[in-house]
């Protein structure tokens, strides 16, 4: 567990009010028919199965086949992670195919106290508010210990179902650098350098540096 900044945002702005299908990808975008992968080791699922502990030597590199058998896909909506400039449709996006993205699944699933949740300091899950009037759970939840590399086609723009606004999009990246590093962001700084980036957000006055 982490302890979270006030800067975390309220369900109320935590999406932008209004997206146009032509805004582009970006960071925190929430999509539909996306999920998390885990491949478990065949020996690990066989000692699971058989209620022991799996062995303490080194297991053997699984076939093929076995690694097939032991894929679990789960949850049917995703969170896209990198930065940006890693998928930019007029840039790197064009050319290269795969998207990183966290699962997201409804809050009823996990333990985890509600009120924890939503402050944000539970160190591998990003809340998120329900996106729509349409959607029956209010609180929602993208699981970093299930980050999926899947295919750029899965995060179509007619797939996408909400953007990030300014605020949330700052909360993610201090919670993906607090997970990954350990290490909070300077939150004067990165809206100084950073803010420019976001489809929604005015241009970083002149000379602010990027």
């Amino acid at each position: 567990m982490t302890n979270a900044p006030t800067f975390y945002p309220n369900a109320e702005q935590y999406f932008v009010p209004t997206m146009n299908a032509s805004r582009p990808i970006f960071q925190g975008d929430l999509f539909a028919g996306v999920f998390g992968a885990f491949w478990a080791h065949p020996v690990a699922v066989a000692a699971r199965r058989a209620l022991v502990r799996s062995p303490h030597e080194p297991f053997p590199f699984p076939s093929t086949t076995d690694l097939l058998n032991d894929v679990y896909l789960d949850g049917t909506h995703g969170l896209l992670l990198p930065h940006p400039c890693d998928f930019a449709e007029d840039g790197k996006g064009s050319t290269q195919l795969q998207r990183l993205v966290a699962p997201v699944f409804p809050a009823s699933r996990t333990k985890v106290p509600l009120k924890q949740l939503r402050s944000g300091s539970v160190g591998h899950l990003i809340w998120l508010p329900k996106w729509g009037p349409a959607i029956t759970e209010s609180d929602w939840y993208a699981d970093l210990r299930l980050c999926t590399s899947i295919d750029a086609a899965f995060l179509a723009h007619g797939n996408r179902l909400a953007a990030m606004s300014p605020g949330s999009w700052l909360a993610l990246n201090d919670k993906l650098t607090r997970y990954f590093t350990g290490i909070a962001i300077d939150r004067t700084r990165f809206v100084i350098q950073r803010s420019d980036l976001h489809p929604d957000c005015p241009t970083t006055p002149a000379g602010a540096g990027v």
